[in-house]
């Protein structure tokens, strides 16, 4: 007989708000002896003006370059001596530093992530060092594949450069930062009102609760920042033609952003198009077929956007086979072929995603922190699994009508050689990116 998951109370989820604007939730797991704690700012990529392209991720790489307590060996030092795990990643709306480590180290690891944010050096030598690493990081994924196509769709489809732009930035915006620059940078997006300070697991939430409020008690509040305009989603039907093995090829619908009532219909329409193994298009494309080794259907949103992306690989001389069987399936789905049993089966699907996240301490850190950015307040497991459980076939089958509208998609292909005939398929022609 399995356990059942231990599930937090919603009431005993608590977010506060410090004087400076600064927000703090914390979610006890009492049956576990780790936590996780994470420093969440809401700004990334799309705060990045014309020029500035990178700087979110520049920063995020400077932050752990030294601080006027800690040299950067110090600061990696310290972080591997807790016996934990710890990273950082920014994002088109969020960049966030985060630890794992033994109840015992809590405390201290949220001191050194704190510290890293609060106080950096922004030292010049480090800098020229850390650009150069990141120059190697966009060449890395101008060399893969399957990071190059997204990357060059995104920018493809989306006419808002602050959106469409790479989050890594450009050769070109990456050799001008300076430190000046990075300054101004975090002075104007690092602000206590756009932070939020999330923590889960074996974690006391007065005595961490206080711990923010002293170690962020140095930042102050500053002017509000505009919000940003949703960006227009442009359908259009584009190639690139390089040497590679396989037709990497994505078609997008677009959909919901994070914040919409509806993601959690998008997210069961996703499941049964082809993000599980019994979904429609991982059983007709790989399985019957064996077009492909990789084929996915995923949401890819932002606060008040997002696509329905479709994602495979395929042998070149297959891929027109596999755009035909992709036409068909979607006809069928937004034609109202989706059945009951398929709508409860990708339910359950993502119902249980929600439960095994609840045992992970960093799953539910980052999931609150997420919550609090969007929603402005914690979100329970009952409460997500209850809206997944809520979703109807009515919902989904009208949610899938769009997917019969090809004049709103979008097709990217990356590939050895390009068939303009692919594009036919989906009743366009190929232009250039």
């Amino acid at each position: 007989m399995t356990k059942p998951i231990p599930i937090v109370p919603p009431e005993t989820l608590g977010l506060t708000r410090l004087e400076n604007g600064l927000r703090v939730i914390v979610e006890p797991m009492p049956h576990v002896h780790s936590a996780s704690v994470g420093i969440w700012i809401t700004s990334g990529s799309r705060q990045e003006d014309a020029g500035r392209e990178g700087a979110a991720h520049l920063w995020e790489h400077m932050a752990f370059k030294g601080t006027p307590r800690r040299s950067a060996l110090e600061l990696a030092m310290a972080l591997d001596r807790l016996g934990g795990l710890s990273n950082a990643f920014t994002g088109r709306e969020e960049t966030c530093f985060h630890a794992r480590v033994v109840d015992s180290g809590l405390h201290e690891a949220f001191d050194i992530l704190s510290d890293m944010v609060v106080n950096p050096l922004l030292d010049e030598t480090e800098l020229e060092l850390e650009k150069n690493v990141i120059l190697q990081e966009i060449a890395a994924v101008e060399e893969t594949p399957e990071e190059f196509v997204f990357e060059h769709f995104w920018q493809a489809v989306w006419r808002d450069p602050a959106v469409a732009h790479p989050i890594l930035g450009t050769e070109e915006s990456v050799r001008g930062f300076t430190i000046e620059g990075m300054r101004s940078w975090r002075e104007q997006w690092h602000r206590p009102e756009r932070i939020i300070v999330s923590a889960a697991g074996a974690v006391d939430p007065a005595a961490f609760t206080r711990a923010a409020a002293r170690l962020f008690e140095r930042l102050e509040s500053g002017p509000k920042t505009p919000q940003p305009t949703p960006p227009l989603f442009t359908p259009r039907s584009s190639a690139i033609e390089r040497d590679v093995e396989q037709s990497h090829v994505i078609l997008a619908f677009p959909s919901v952003g994070l914040t919409h009532d509806s993601r959690y219909t998008v997210a069961c329409l996703s499941a049964l198009l082809g993000g599980q193994m019994s979904s429609r298009l991982f059983q007709e494309v790989r399985e019957k077929r064996g077009l492909a080794y990789t084929i996915s259907t995923s949401p890819h949103c932002l606060t008040d956007c997002g696509l329905l992306e479709v994602y495979a690989a395929a042998s070149p001389d297959r891929t027109g086979e596999l755009l035909d069987v992709l036409r068909h399936e979607l006809r069928d789905v937004a034609e109202g072929g989706i059945t009951e049993e398929e709508v409860s089966r990708a339910k359950d699907h993502l119902g249980g995603l929600v439960l095994l996240g609840a045992e992970s301490t960093e799953e539910r850190m980052l999931r609150q922190a997420r919550n609090v950015a969007l929603h402005g307040r914690p979100v329970s497991v009952e409460e997500a699994a209850g809206r997944i459980a809520a979703v109807s076939l009515d919902d989904v089958r009208e949610a899938a009508a769009s997917l019969s509208r090809l004049d709103e998609a979008a097709l990217f292909v990356l590939g050895p050689r390009i068939d303009p005939s692919w594009a036919k398929t989906f009743d366009t022609a190929f232009d250039t990116p």
